[in-house]
């Protein structure tokens, strides 16, 4: 299961690129305004850390764009095409262990969902990240792959699921994986939604522009380090579980906050060498880390989101 949430925790981001785009643009009949098929998300994720008298703070600032490049929703099978730009940063405040204290990332997604039918859709979703402490110019060992299949059904306005496929191909080697998700609308108070095993939300609607809830995420993400601990990479690992509130600003603009705290928690070097094979899913936790901070800490998240 660790292994599993590791990397599942990856691929949270794209996952939701494709609910969203799910619930959103392939079903225009049920709708009575346009969707907002783009926008623009601004997160930051601090997380204090005491690891035995070492005292430092992680920060992780993180900036999503999205957009539509091609749209098509007057035909008898809706399509659209969506790419952007993620931008996500960790900084580490204190620590004097790892070498580098600043890691950086950018990935470019693009996604395609085609309308099999009014509940049934299929998304081919493809990224290129780029991933280090930007020590040396880029080359094409810092770059990670995804690429994935998800089948979406929609059987009512208030409930839908899907299932993706994934393929990763990262620093500690290659994998596919099923990875099942769930967005349903309980009743005019409660929804759920989540991508399982790793992420989920459960909230209550205080009023029309205020909500709620508990929720329970894995926060993983890797870069290579090219300072002096050259032939290594990072891995963070954050699972957590805290409050979530959510509040409407206007029509396009809404705030998101997380207090929470953590239940497994790492930040590991590793030698680059250290790959596991595409049939050997469960050596992961065979790898021997360089460097490890395995203590848990109270973990707090911002977010605004502007919607077009």
């Amino acid at each position: 299961m660790k292994r599993s949430l590791f990397l599942i925790g990856m691929l949270l981001p794209v996952l939701s690129y494709c609910q969203s785009v799910d619930s959103s643009s392939m079903h225009k009949k049920l709708t009575t305004t346009a969707p907002l098929l783009g926008g623009v998300t601004v997160t930051d994720i601090v997380a204090p850390v005491n690891a035995g008298g070492n005292s430092f703070t992680m920060q992780q600032p993180i900036v999503d764009v999205g957009f539509p490049v091609y749209k098509d929703f007057s035909a008898a099978h809706p399509i659209l095409i969506k790419t952007g730009i993620r931008y996500q940063g960790l900084f580490l405040s204190g620590e004097q262990n790892i070498g580098s204290t600043e890691f950086q990332s950018i990935t470019v997604p693009l996604l395609v969902n085609y309308s099999l039918s009014r509940t049934t859709s299929i998304s081919f979703v493809g990224l290129a990240t780029i991933a280090s402490d930007f020590k040396r110019s880029i080359g094409a060992e810092d770059i990670i792959y995804t690429a994935g299949v998800r089948v979406g059904f929609r059987p009512s306005k208030s409930f839908r699921y899907g299932i993706t496929l994934a393929y990763i191909s990262n620093y500690s080697g290659k994998f596919l994986l099923p990875i099942p998700d769930i967005d349903w609308t309980i009743n005019n108070k409660l929804s759920l939604t989540g991508i399982i095993p790793a992420r989920f939300s459960l909230k209550y609607k205080l009023s029309e522009i205020q909500s709620l809830g508990i929720t329970g995420s894995l926060n993983s993400s890797m870069y290579r380090l090219n300072d002096e601990a050259k032939g290594q990479y990072l891995n963070l690992q954050q699972n957590s579980a805290g409050l979530i509130y959510d509040l409407k600003l206007s029509q396009r603009w809404s705030l998101n906050l997380i207090a929470g705290h953590t239940f497994s928690q790492r930040l590991e070097t590793f030698n680059l060498d250290q790959k596991v094979p595409f049939d050997g899913f469960t050596k992961l936790n065979d790898r021997v880390s360089n460097v490890s901070y395995r203590q848990n800490s109270f973990i707090f998240q911002s977010g605004i989101a502007y919607g077009f």
